[in-house]
């Protein structure tokens, strides 16, 4: 065998050794391997010396029902529009249920797409999706609150700023600047077990 017979087998042998590397992944250096070892050990320690605590009633979780129980069910609120900085409300109306961001939606905001990729074959990525009513959604600090007139019916008033909302008929008191129930919640919420 000649001498540029093994060069030529070794540059081949490189550009093959290479080629499989950049097809099978990315390759991971013995110190980067040391590291992901290492922090595999650590957290199999800590998960198995002080586990994730397991509780057979949850406070949250129960308020968090109720909470979302009431706003399926429009329960009675009252509502207060705050400007920034300004210490009273511009104004506050009787209200249904909680406010409603604007960027809520009840359709999936995101698609999935998948196509071809080159000449590697098929590609997953995800994608904005319109809503039904043909726009898509942006980000906002919008709030929708359902407000109710004097006649008893119900509109939407939109809001940007901030909007404290309560479970039940409430007022703002000038004096003390705060909001005050105006007798029993409108909804039964659990206090404790």
């Amino acid at each position: 065998m000649n001498k540029k017979t093994v060069i030529v087998g070794a540059a081949s042998a490189l550009v093959i050794g290479v080629t499989a590397t950049a097809c099978t992944g990315t390759h991971t250096s013995s110190g980067q391997a040391q590291e992901n070892q290492q922090q595999k050990r650590d957290t199999t320690s800590l998960v198995q010396n002080q586990p994730i605590p397991g509780f057979n009633y949850s406070q949250l979780r129960q308020n968090l029902k109720e909470i979302e129980t009431a706003e399926a069910n429009g329960v009675q609120t009252t509502s207060f529009f705050f400007n920034q900085g300004v210490q009273d409300p511009i104004s506050s109306c009787p209200s249904i249920g909680a406010p409603i961001p604007t960027t809520d939606q009840l359709s999936n905001p995101q698609q999935v797409v998948t196509g071809t990729h080159g000449s590697d074959g098929y590609g997953i990525a995800t994608t904005g999706q319109m809503d039904p009513t043909g726009v898509y959604t942006g980000d906002s600090s919008g709030t929708y609150v359902m407000c109710v007139g004097a006649d008893g019916k119900a509109y939407a008033d939109y809001w940007e700023g901030y909007v404290q909302t309560v479970f039940g008929n409430a007022t703002w008191n000038k004096a003390t600047h705060q909001v005050e129930m105006q007798g029993a919640p409108s909804f039964a919420f659990t206090k404790s077990k």
